[in-house]
């Protein structure tokens, strides 16, 4: 196949430039929100969050029907001792998930992933890396990150 013969997804759609562009603007959206959750708890907790240097997004499926490259959000959270976690969206397009963002600190390496059903709204569970038992995540699990 070329760069720009049609797909399908696996319903049987064709995917096209456009289809590919909603759902990459619906992941940068998500991507926000998520992020201003985040903020809005390290800021009522005396931490800190910044944000960090945008990271390319250029996935196979965006090249596959000539979808240009985005730019995606990082996080850098930090609490009062000065100890971070690191946010970095990995992709959108993932087995099993609606999404998939890497969390790195001194404990360890983490996975948050989008398991809703739809794409209405997000349903976070916070995987460590190499584990299968997640959990429902919220901000407040930061801490027990550092």
């Amino acid at each position: 196949m070329g760069q720009n013969d049609p797909i399908d997804d696996i319903e049987g759609r064709e995917i096209t430039a456009q289809s590919v562009n909603e759902r990459l603007d619906d992941w940068l959206r998500r991507l926000e929100a998520l992020f201003s959750q985040i903020k809005a708890w390290a800021s009522s907790t005396g931490w800190t969050a910044e944000d960090g240097a945008p990271i390319a997004m250029r996935e196979e499926i965006m090249q596959r029907v000539g979808v240009a490259e985005r730019k995606q959000p990082t996080l850098r959270v930090r609490n009062g001792e000065g100890a971070e976690i690191w946010i970095k969206p990995k992709g959108l397009w993932v087995i099993g998930a609606n999404g998939r963002i890497d969390m790195y600190s001194r404990k360890g390496a983490f996975t948050l992933v989008d398991v809703a059903d739809t794409l209405q709204t997000p349903q976070w569970v916070l995987h460590r890396i190499g584990k299968r038992d997640g959990q429902p995540f919220n901000p407040q699990q930061l801490a027990d990150m550092v």
